[in-house]
């Protein structure tokens, strides 16, 4: 196992990888800039190491001060987390030149590029019985692309190879849009720091999107846990995930595991992977084998107990996986969120500023992380998550009415969130009834819709009332107000200042 392991990210997965690393025995050491001394990956770290902030758009993103900094603090190992470098060649090669291992994916240390490894995947998984959507080969030169897309048709997807979390990826529904989407994943590249080898790829009107989470040792043992429905999105982002599928049959997640190891083992995977699938029907067709962990790694721990970032840490040091299938808890389901600082209203335009005041939920089954306090600001600079709730019941009913209740009492000043557009979501008779898909929110005009769900008839008359009531007595209105709200009340006539929400 490592000694010394130097995580290189910020914000929620900072704080779960230094947890996953103390837990292991080992000395946790945070990179961090300047404004970033009070993020609780660095209070919480053994030791931090401070980055200075540069031409970059972020110092994350600095190749040479990530290198310099494991130098220095001699660590055994790099955690990219996820985004950042978690998927630079660049500082897999100058980390292995000192001798330091990187907790990312098995291609880099081989040294295959991110247009191979696409290959290989492909080819894997066509042997192994399971279809892929036609897509392209990878390419830097973008021009090639126009050419290429023709052989797919439209609808397709613009996507960069490297990339993860719903980055860099653009929908073009005609041959008009495929170069302003082109220019647009370029654009996410630079300012995430991403190579740049695009590639074209066909997609579906109304699939679910479903991964599966897997580890394994370098001995070729592995373990499959359960699934996670992501098709709750916007603009590829994951808002919502739920584990496991309530949508995927019997017969399709037995198909699904059973090609599992082979593209694992074809892959020369060890440690950590997630593979994620289209699934349309009786029609599944792999999407990506992604190793760096995922933003929603958490719900797996929820569900089966098992701290999947701390097994990845063990399993790339070299230790054998040790996990019994019998001692996985897999009853239940799970449901999670990501509060970000996003206005639903406003199509979903960032809100950075501070944090006047955070109320957070508690109660049974209910798990709240945050890398905020009241008093923080939130930056411009850097993903907009201010935190994920996830929670944790008997059934998908109880689940949904336990995140509707910790979502209700979830509260936020200062700052415009999505908290209402997930509410909303969570009252939408498409998610309730199983016809909510991954292709729901690609266009705007539904974010209305979606919001709708929120208000019954009877809180609406009441928020009425109570409006009418703050209006006509000036020395109490912004006391009724603010009762009003904390309640769970938000007034349409209200909306263009939305400091407080819920």
């Amino acid at each position: 196992m490592y000694k010394r392991v130097l995580v290189a990210n910020r914000g929620l997965i900072q704080a779960a990888c230094v947890r996953a690393i103390k837990g292991l025995g080992a000395e946790a050491v945070a990179l961090c800039e300047d404004g970033d001394f009070n993020q609780v990956g660095v209070r919480e770290a053994s030791r931090a190491y401070v980055i200075s902030s540069n031409k970059k758009s972020s110092p994350y993103l600095d190749v040479e001060q990530v290198v310099k900094a494991a130098v220095e603090c001699k660590a055994d190992a790099v955690h990219p987390g996820y985004g950042f470098l978690a998927a630079s060649a660049e500082l897999s090669k100058r980390l292995s030149e000192q001798g330091i291992a990187f907790i990312s994916s098995t291609w880099l240390t081989k040294g295959r590029s991110t247009g191979e490894e696409k290959k290989l995947l492909n080819e894997i998984a066509i042997k192994s019985g399971i279809a892929v959507l036609p897509h392209t080969a990878v390419f830097e030169d973008v021009e090639k692309l126009a050419e290429e897309a023709n052989t797919i048709d439209y609808p397709l997807m613009v996507k960069a190879a490297a990339a993860a979390g719903g980055r860099c990826i653009r929908e073009a529904r005609s041959a008009g849009e495929l170069q302003t989407a082109i220019d647009s994943v370029l654009r996410q590249c630079e300012r995430f720091g991403y190579e740049k080898g695009l590639y074209l790829e066909k997609t579906l009107t109304h699939p679910h999107i479903i991964s599966f989470p897997i580890l394994r040792d370098k001995n070729g043992k592995h373990m499959i846990f359960p699934e996670l429905e992501g098709s709750v999105q916007f603009r590829f982002r994951k808002l919502l995930v739920e584990s496991p599928s309530p949508y995927l049959s019997k017969e399709n997640r037995g198909k699904i595991i059973s090609i599992l190891p082979a593209l694992v083992e074809g892959l020369g995977i060890v440690g950590y992977a997630n593979a994620e699938f289209f699934v349309s029907g009786n029609d599944i067709y792999l999407l990506d084998v992604k190793e760096s962990i995922q933003h929603f790694h958490g719900v797996t721990n929820l569900l089966t107990g098992v701290d999947i970032l701390r097994e990845q840490i063990k399993l790339h040091s070299g230790e054998p996986l040790l996990l019994q299938k019998e001692s996985i808890r897999s009853e239940g389901t799970v449901i999670a969120v990501n509060i970000d600082a996003m206005d639903p209203y406003n199509k979903f335009s960032p809100t950075p500023g501070k944090i006047e005041r955070m109320f957070v939920p508690y109660g049974d089954g209910i798990e709240v992380q945050s890398p905020f306090v009241s008093g923080d600001t939130v930056s411009s600079n850097y993903d907009s998550v201010l935190a994920k709730v996830m929670v944790y019941a008997g059934t998908r009913e109880k689940a949904i009415f336990n995140m509707e209740s910790a979502l209700s009492s979830f509260r936020i000043e200062g700052i415009s969130t999505t908290l209402p557009f997930l509410r909303g979501v969570l009252k939408h008779p498409d998610f309730l009834n199983l016809k909510w898909t991954g292709m729901h929110m690609i266009y705007e005009n539904r974010i209305h819709e979606v919001l709708e769900n929120i208000y019954s008839h009877e809180e609406e008359e009441q928020a009425a009332l109570i409006a009418a009531l703050a209006l006509s007595t000036d020395s109490n209105a912004s006391t009724i107000m603010a009762n009003a709200e904390h309640g769970g009340f938000l007034w349409a006539m209200f909306r263009g200042e939305r400091k407080l929400q819920y």
